[in-house]
């Protein structure tokens, strides 16, 4: 089997890089986002000229128009004709859109079930290529209970195409991983396996699954150090700095050093302390949360009342969600004394302010929650809070040597947001092939 791909809903080349390192070649990158084309075909110059940006463009006639679907040899004969590819293929590869399968109509199988949805048009390119593997890769929230329908009918469409596939997901994160394929981050995703049933000499994805699981509950509490991302310095990183969300972030340090014992863990609410709140209607959690927030306010009424006078707290100086607070560090800071947060990590998040040991990131995200982190873990003495940059960033998705061009710091963080992981594919491919044994760590 030809040591080849096709890279769907690419992005800007998660997938692509982990199969480049394995010595496979891509064939034919499909991605829609104009953006991330741009940075795809910089950093995979060989690809400028294999750049698709509506997989309907293969699958259809006429993209727009549904019921227009060509047929497997029509696919194979499109491809041939226009960009040269003839399967079979090594790999398909993916993080596709999944948006909900129809339930209208007469449905005769998943075939049906998956007609008109992205998902179909990945079923229809496999019909045509017949790749040796198919992996899938989507937001952990698949895996829950709701989505077990969508499962089933992903699976049984694998399978209707002649595929062994893992029918419960692989959920799988970069800090499950050990070096070199981990990275500091908290990143659960979920992947789905297929190889084709002519294929024999590699790993079954149910052998794949177990071994992850193994992994997974292995490294459940894996140590790691989040400055281990750090490049630049903090003089060439100076445009990183924060500014008008310093002063937050000073009050709540202030904060975190006068209340005496423990912090509490659930989310802290400024905006109830103190005042008499109707609870008609409102739901159980949130009822709890109002109580233990009145009942730690009271408990420190003195010193919050000070603190929330100095710092203008309920005025316009704090935005509403920059008057909640959420304290998740206290097996770093487990009492009052030295207390800070000044050596945790940071985000800003429409929930509030939440800090986190130094230990691995939260999931880069694709809307503006960059991390913080403190000036201690920085090794600075000025005071001084600053985001990570882009390449930091990127680290953390496996893309150290990532080059963005001139584009803008916010969409390369959207962009890195929504990629996928280059360690975490390339340990899956590994075992799912047979090049590393499924007994390797």
């Amino acid at each position: 089997m030809p040591k080849t791909f096709i890279d769907l809903f690419a992005g800007i080349g998660g997938f692509h890089r982990a199969l480049k390192e394995l010595n496979y070649e891509c064939l034919l990158a499909v991605e829609k986002d104009e953006a991330a084309q741009e940075i795809y075909k910089l950093n995979f110059p060989e690809c400028k000229d294999k750049m698709v940006g509506d997989i309907r463009k293969l699958t259809r006639v006429k993209p727009r128009l549904p019921k227009t679907e060509r047929t497997a040899d029509e696919i194979k004969k499109h491809l041939m004709d226009k960009h040269g590819i003839k399967g079979p293929i090594g790999f398909i590869c993916g993080g596709f859109p999944c948006q909900p399968f129809s339930k209208s109509g007469k449905q005769r199988g998943s075939k049906d079930r998956t007609r008109g949805t992205l998902f179909g048009d990945i079923m229809l390119l496999a019909d045509a290529l017949r790749p040796q593997y198919i992996i899938l890769e989507n937001v952990r929230n698949l895996a829950s209970d709701k989505h077990k329908p969508t499962i089933k009918i992903i699976c049984d469409e694998l399978e209707r195409l002649e595929y062994e596939v893992n029918r419960k997901p692989i959920i799988l994160s970069p800090n499950n991983l050990p070096s070199p394929y981990g990275q500091p981050q908290v990143r659960e995703r979920v992947f789905i396996l297929a190889r084709s049933t002519n294929t024999t000499k590699s790993r079954s994805p149910v052998t794949v699954l177990e071994h992850c699981m193994k992994i997974r509950a292995r490294n459940k509490n894996r140590p790691w150090d989040a400055k281990a991302i750090l490049l630049e310095t903090n003089e060439a990183a100076s445009g990183y700095d924060i500014e008008y969300e310093d002063k937050w972030l000073k009050a709540w340090d202030e904060f975190t050093k006068i209340i005496p014992g423990k912090l509490p863990g659930h989310p802290i609410w400024t905006d109830v302390f103190g005042k008499n709140i109707k609870m008609t209607g409102l739901p159980k959690w949130k009822k709890n949360f109002i109580q233990k927030n009145q009942q730690f306010f009271n408990e420190n009424k003195e010193v919050i009342l000070a603190w929330m006078n100095k710092h203008g707290v309920r005025t316009n100086v704090f935005p509403p969600s920059r008057r909640k607070f959420e304290w998740q560090a206290s097996t770093v800071h487990p009492t009052q004394k030295g207390r800070t947060i000044q050596d945790l990590l940071i985000q800003l998040r429409p929930s509030g302010i939440r800090v986190k040991p130094p230990t691995h990131l939260p999931a880069l995200v694709a809307i503006n929650q960059t991390t913080i982190m403190g000036p201690m873990l920085l090794g600075r003495n000025d005071g001084k809070y600053r985001r990570i940059t882009p390449k930091e960033a990127a680290i953390l998705q496996g893309m150290h040597d990532i080059d963005f061009g001139d584009q803008s710091d916010g969409l390369s963080y959207k962009q890195l947001g929504n990629a996928v992981n280059v360690g975490v594919i390339k340990y899956l491919v590994e075992r799912l092939t047979g090049v590393v044994p499924c007994e390797n760590q």
